[in-house]
């Protein structure tokens, strides 16, 4: 996620460039297949020793969790996740790094030969660092207060809650963007550690919040989980669980017990993010779920319906159809010749269909423009449900 503060922000350079001082560049992979991670800060590891990778400022660890997943698994590495990056910088150019450089839109390193993909992406889109800090602020003078859940629930409306359901459908879009750049790849989206106090506590002045502001904080990465979780659900991606695996590890403890940096780090680390030891453990939950097999997931498609039949001269048919969850539909298309006998000749095509309502044309050319009744059979990936109707093409 993002950086907490502007002098925060400042330091990155300095530290980065320190951290760098002295340091071979990270060793190549094992070679074997491509393993491609995206993401944020929390992906990336910044300050975690060793910095490496191109732009610097991305502050890239060879410690981060998307190496050690690939050193576990075996696999060739590349890295394009990047420090404050969000969802549009997918698909965008993500400038104004510290030391000026410009990451390229972080799908540019996805390709058809990857064969795993993982992406943790939407606490900048949610803001949840800039909230912590916000919550620091006003909660340094009311240590047993609840002035951070004062502040963003104002008026009655839990405004971090509601960037977190605007996230949604943009973590939805990258993991459909992922399956259209990488179709052959395994994909997984990484959820957010349990980086503050579960069990209500606090530890004021360490940190400077209540105990009801870190269990606020503690509330949202919970919701932000459940919200990614949802979105893998529907997008055909596996979910990585790496809160329960860090919960008693938050930034309250103290070292070596504590994987998550407070305000002032107490080891090379971004404040308000993992060390060393918490982008280890986000990996183990990684690797827990990538060393099984990869489910087998299946679609039921359904409401199957003809909302306009062709014509020879005029617009195509158009049908509508519901999946749930997101899916690869093949339709194929074969002319009735006779009672119960159909053409040997046959048209298929394929669409990409995202969970939910989708819509389908079909053109009059796939017809031999033939008039004719044809049968139409939709087929989702994996076997699942199928839907069946007829079209007529008159004159």
């Amino acid at each position: 996620m993002s950086s907490p503060s502007r002098t925060a922000r400042r330091l990155v350079p300095l530290l980065a460039v320190a951290s760098l001082a002295g340091v071979a560049p990270a060793s190549a992979q094992t070679p074997g297949s491509l393993y491609v991670a995206l993401g944020d800060s929390y992906t990336a590891g910044p300050l975690i020793l060793n910095q490496h990778g191109d732009p610097i400022d991305c502050a890239r660890s060879d410690h981060n969790y998307p190496s050690l997943v690939a050193a576990g698994l075996g696999l060739s590495l590349r890295d394009v996740s990047c420090s404050s990056a969000t969802t549009k910088h997918m698909a965008q150019p993500q400038s104004g790094l510290p030391l000026g450089g410009t990451n390229p839109p972080q799908f540019d390193g996805v390709s058809k030969d990857a064969r795993l993909v993982t992406v943790g992406i939407g606490g900048n889109d949610a803001g949840l660092v800039g909230v912590a800090e916000t919550c620091a602020q006003v909660g340094a003078t009311d240590p047993t207060g609840h002035a951070c859940r004062t502040h963003f629930t104002a008026g009655g409306v839990d405004q971090v809650r509601q960037r977190i359901d605007a996230a949604a459908p943009k973590v939805a879009a990258v993991l459909r963007g992922i399956h259209e750049r990488a179709p052959a790849a395994r994909v997984a989206i990484v959820g957010y550690p349990a980086a503050a106090p579960t069990d209500g506590t606090g530890c004021y002045p360490l940190v400077p919040m209540s105990p009801d502001d870190l269990a606020y904080i503690n509330e949202l990465l919970v919701g932000i989980n459940t919200m990614i979780a949802a979105q893998a659900a529907g997008n055909d991606a596996e979910y990585v669980d790496t809160y329960t695996a860090s919960r008693g590890h938050h930034v309250c403890t103290l070292p070596p017990t504590r994987w998550f940096e407070g305000l002032v780090p107490t080891e090379p680390a971004f404040p308000l993010h993992p060390n060393g030891q918490g982008e280890a453990s986000m990996a183990r939950s990684a690797l827990e779920v990538l060393r099984r097999p990869a489910p087998v997931r299946t679609s039921a498609l359904s409401d199957l319906k003809v909302t306009r039949q062709p014509r020879r001269v005029g617009p195509p048919a158009r049908l509508t159809y519901r999946v749930d969850r997101a899916t690869t539909v093949r339709f194929t298309l074969r002319r009735i010749v006779a009672r119960n006998r159909l053409s040997r000749s046959r048209v298929t095509f394929t669409r990409r269909a995202e969970a939910g309502v989708n819509r389908v044309s079909v053109n009059r050319s796939a017809m031999g423009r033939r008039v004719a009744t044809y049968r139409l059979t939709a087929s989702p990936s994996g076997g699942g449900k199928s839907g069946l109707v007829y079209l007529r093409l008159r004159r």
